[in-house]
């Protein structure tokens, strides 16, 4: 198991933002940076959970700041790792051989003794920040990086565990690494772009099989129920964990979630399927029945203008031309005054499906091969339909190539 980062651009990044080291403490980010899960302190989602130092200089190795709990795993999965653990709340013993003639309790208790702990060892309620950041000290001394700038994840850091860092490291100088991070999760690996993939594959089998068995009198639930059956029809025998979010809206105003669909109902199926950790995200439009005239309109609108945003999806762009792009096109076929503060997004690792870069008006991002991202025409009219056109796309030097194979045209459903 190896983490996702490609050391090369990661030095370079670093180098362009004048720090010497990364030390990432978010939970997704630690995923990145290892492959591995943080473990159970990072559901706390605070700082010291656990720390992965990525040096500026390749010739290091990176470092990892786990909870005791996970350490030897952790380990055995990143051999060349430099680990350092620090206490949790969960109590565990392993069984020494040589005591098999005693009691159990006897056996627990010699294999608690003989782990080397102190005296007076005791473990705290949840972590320490203090302990895992003394483990992190003990990193950075060890690469030479005691006194180094050190860009962190400030986004995700709490404001008192940052201060808590800053007077327990010194010597360090601490800086935004958010920017730098983000910069480099923009460029997907393989097996980034396989997981992303997958997402979609799976994602389009559920649609698949909503299309096929939904009918007039379901409820939102049963839609969604539909959807993920689907999906894990085709995840069958997939070795990576597999989630669903599905962000459903039933007729012409968002109906209750246990309100039926009727004929002549509008569906909009805006869903993520996440796989190893990694969320993919596509949306398509169903009518109930045939749509009517208005509705079969504004959907071949947002066609339209994903057409015409498509075309400058790019490599060179920047993402606020294919912003201005989708808005002209909506402008030239009669929406003149709609506002859409972003037409898609960066999609990978993290709490939401939605991450950086995002194609946005003020969004001076040049677009580059290997990123992929979610290009989407939301048309949200109350009264009439939600609609919303997404595709994810694969950037290549030759342009974006759709992970997607579904069609884009409005679907009948019965």
């Amino acid at each position: 198991m190896t983490g996702f980062v490609d050391r090369q651009r990661a030095a370079q990044l670093m180098d362009r933002a004048g720090i010497e080291a990364l030390v990432l403490c978010a939970p997704e980010a630690f995923h990145y940076a290892t492959g591995a899960s943080i473990g159970p302190a990072g559901l706390f989602r605070r700082a010291g959970a656990g720390f992965v130092v990525i040096p500026a200089g390749q010739d290091l190795p990176i470092g990892v700041v786990v909870a005791d709990f996970n350490a030897a795993q952790l380990q055995a999965a990143l051999p060349d790792a430099v680990i350092r653990s620090h206490p949790v709340w969960i109590e565990t013993a392993a069984l020494d051989a040589s005591t098999s003639g005693l009691a159990l309790v006897q056996r627990i208790e010699a294999g608690l003794t003989s782990s080397g702990r102190a005296p007076d060892f005791s473990r705290p309620a949840t972590f320490d920040l203090t302990n895992s950041v003394r483990a992190l000290k003990e990193i950075l001394t060890g690469f030479g990086l005691d006194r180094a700038t050190i860009g962190v994840d400030l986004d995700f850091i709490a404001a008192a565990d940052f201060l808590a860092m800053q007077s327990l490291l010194p010597a360090c100088i601490m800086v935004d690494g958010s920017a730098a991070l983000d910069r480099l999760r923009a460029i997907k690996s393989q097996r980034e772009i396989d997981l992303l993939q997958q997402g979609i594959t799976l994602s389009e089998a559920g649609l698949e099989r909503l299309q096929v068995d939904a009918m007039a009198g379901m409820r939102q639930a049963d839609l969604i129920a539909l959807y993920r059956e689907g999906v894990a029809g085709a995840a069958a025998g997939l070795s990576h964990l597999v989630a669903t979010a599905e962000y459903v809206t039933l007729g012409a105003k968002a109906k209750a979630a246990d309100a039926k669909a009727v004929p002549g109902d509008p569906l909009k199926c805006d869903m993520v399927c996440t796989v190893g950790g990694y969320a993919s995200d596509m949306s398509r439009n169903f009518t109930f029945g045939p749509p009517s005239a208005e509705r079969a309109e504004l959907h071949a609108i947002a066609e339209q203008a994903f057409e015409d945003g498509l075309a400058s999806l790019v490599p060179g762009t920047t993402l606020a031309h294919v912003h201005r792009v989708a808005t002209e096109s909506l402008s030239r076929q009669g929406l003149r005054s709609y506002r859409r503060g972003h037409f898609g997004h960066g999609v990978g690792q993290s709490v939401f499906s939605e991450q950086w870069p995002f194609i946005a008006a003020d969004s001076d991002v040049a677009i580059e091969a290997g990123m992929v991202l979610a290009f989407e025409i939301p048309l949200y009219i109350d009264g009439l339909a939600s609609f919303n056109l997404e595709d994810q796309f694969l950037i290549t030097p030759d342009g974006p190539v759709a992970m997607n194979r579904l069609p884009r045209r409005l679907e009948v459903i019965g």
